[in-house]
């Protein structure tokens, strides 16, 4: 009797001992599937948003050649919206560079009398001069603000000459509709343009370039450092202007 008690304690033992085995080996498997559901969860990042266009959306309502029946306005009006360098990309003006002077208003008269009223030269040096302290700022060279009032007298200068060799090849009025950025087409405002085109000869406007980037670096005091920073900037100019 007692040798039967005995075993039937020994398989018992035995028993709660696999058990507890059993249950480690299936809290081992549940926790690595818990970790690995956690990985496999994971969120995946969010998908990087469309690059907008450079461009606000916008309609042209009517232009100069409208009443002419003449659909779209020339290829150098849409261009122009973007900025000089984009109508010198156009075919037509490769071997150009273009200055773009551009009034806006509320009504086409009022817009036209201001236009009218502008001082051409004077409207050319100041757009000359905007573009040549961004070609300044975006020159790719060390020691630039050992120069920096070269610059300064650079911008200066170009803002007050007078440049020969424009020609103003083309005028041209648009009504434009500017949309929201918004995908939508959210009207925005309404709004006149009036651009004079004028440009010139990409040789002849860099010689008087030249000229007035040499004739203000013999202004700055004569030093190694500030010769070569002046050598580079000016090397750098012409590719960024």
């Amino acid at each position: 009797m007692d040798t039967e008690i005995h075993q039937r304690k020994h398989r018992d033992i035995i028993r709660r001992y696999r058990m507890k085995k059993l249950l480690i080996a299936v809290m081992l498997i549940a926790s690595v599937l818990a970790i690995a559901g956690c990985v496999q969860t994971k969120p995946a990042p969010a998908p990087a948003p469309a690059p907008m266009t450079s461009m606000t959306p916008f309609d042209i309502l009517q232009h100069k050649g409208t009443v002419l029946g003449v659909n779209n306005p020339p290829s150098w009006v849409i261009a122009a919206l973007e900025g000089p360098k984009a109508v010198e990309k156009l075919p037509e003006y490769k071997d150009k560079y273009v200055v773009v002077v551009d009034v806006t208003g509320k009504d086409l008269e009022g817009t036209r009398l201001a236009a009218q009223r502008l001082n051409a030269d004077t409207e050319i040096a100041r757009f000359l001069s905007i573009r040549v302290k961004d070609a300044f700022a975006g020159a790719q060279v060390g020691d630039k603000d050992k120069i920096e009032t070269y610059m300064e007298r650079v911008v200066k200068s170009v803002s007050e000459a007078r440049f020969s060799g424009f020609r103003l090849e083309s005028d041209w009025w648009v009504q434009i509709r500017w949309y929201k950025p918004d995908r939508k087409k959210t009207f925005d405002r309404d709004e006149f343009r009036v651009m004079q085109l004028y440009t010139i000869n990409k040789d002849l406007l860099m010689e008087q370039l030249r000229k007035i980037l040499d004739g203000e670096s013999k202004n700055e005091p004569k030093t190694p450092e500030k010769e070569r920073a002046i050598q580079a900037v000016q090397n750098a100019f012409a590719e960024g202007f």
